[in-house]
């Protein structure tokens, strides 16, 4: 039995990766499946997943870690040189000067346009070619959100709290990457469209998505049809939550590759340099994208109404049709 570990840090980039960990396992179930990684804060909810076998916190400092097969999705020249000089078996990278230096790379490597999640499998094809071309097509990504772990407490106590509603939608408007780049729309924006949406949709119910720990919390009157849903640090209770919904409306973080995962419909608020990467429909569900430039805020009026007559075409999909 080989040890392979999969490295990838953070909360949203190792969502994305999730495929790459399932296609490991299925290519190699005899295998031990080992993921490394630093930053996805619910270490219970990573112990709980059926496909991952053992989890490893240590980040960078990999001298203590035992594997065969050690594969990065991290691509960084600084990295590089540590890894060098560690012992950890076979190592699989992602195309750098010093990768191919010193580590299996797959090539011939293209990635314009690919989604992260599929460069991800590109490095667990280069375990063994021959043998992830010819099993690859079995498997079946999408039973993968059957696999996540679910806590409903939070969200059962929630939904039971108000009226049924024929569609749910959420709104999500906080995402670290972006707002550090100045992206995101300003939070009275998304109010506004939540309003708007639910003055114009009274059929369909809309909730803000926020979690306990952020600074920044909702000021807003609720209203039947308009609620706030706050929660914990349970990465399981966040998945029984977006379980319930039948859209999503976001910005580019990791809810985004969650309900991604759970093939949700979604339209997400982008940048144009992570259109290709980030973005959801990778398992099969739909997703709309609304790409900009960073600088859009020149003509932020403008481009807000646009943004708000997207969202209007979207929740008239969401209410025109079945729910997934």
């Amino acid at each position: 039995m080989r040890r392979i570990v999969f490295h990838q840090n953070g909360f949203g980039d190792l969502l994305v990766c999730f495929k790459a960990l399932y296609a490991i396992k299925c290519l190699y179930p005899k295998d031990k499946l080992v993921l490394a990684q630093k930053g996805f804060s619910d270490e219970n909810f990573l112990e709980n997943i059926p496909f991952i076998d053992e989890i490893y916190t240590g980040d960078k400092d990999f001298e203590n870690l035992k594997s065969d097969i050690f594969i990065t999705n991290i691509r960084n020249s600084s990295f590089f040189k540590t890894l060098h000089k560690l012992k950890l078996g076979r190592i699989i990278t992602q195309p750098h000067l010093l990768s191919l230096l010193y580590f299996d790379t797959p090539m011939p490597y293209k990635r314009a346009k690919l989604h992260m999640s599929e460069i991800a499998l590109k490095l667990v094809r280069a375990i063994d070619k021959r043998h992830y071309d010819t099993n690859f097509s079995k498997i079946n990504f999408k039973e993968v959100k059957n696999l996540l772990p679910s806590d409903d407490t939070l969200s059962e106590k929630f939904f039971k709290q108000n009226k049924q509603f024929s569609k749910i939608i959420a709104l999500n408007i906080f995402g670290n990457q972006t707002e550090n780049i100045g992206f995101n729309p300003l939070p009275k924006t998304w109010l506004d469209l939540s309003k708007n949406l639910s003055e114009k949709f009274p059929e369909i119910l809309f909730i803000l998505v926020n979690f306990t720990h952020n600074t920044l919390q909702f000021n807003i009157k609720e209203k039947e049809n308009l609620k706030v849903f706050v929660n914990s640090d349970s990465i399981a209770s966040l998945v029984a939550f977006c379980n319930r919904l039948d859209g999503l409306i976001s910005v580019d973080t990791g809810i985004v590759h969650l309900c991604d995962i759970l093939q949700i419909p979604s339209l997400i608020f982008i940048p144009k340099h992570t259109f290709y990467r980030f973005s959801g429909g990778s398992y099969g569900g739909k997703c709309e994208k609304f790409s900009l430039e960073n600088g859009y805020q020149k003509n932020y009026a403008k481009i807000m109404q646009i943004f708000y007559k997207k969202a209007n075409h979207f929740t008239t999909r969401i209410k025109n049709e079945n729910s997934i």
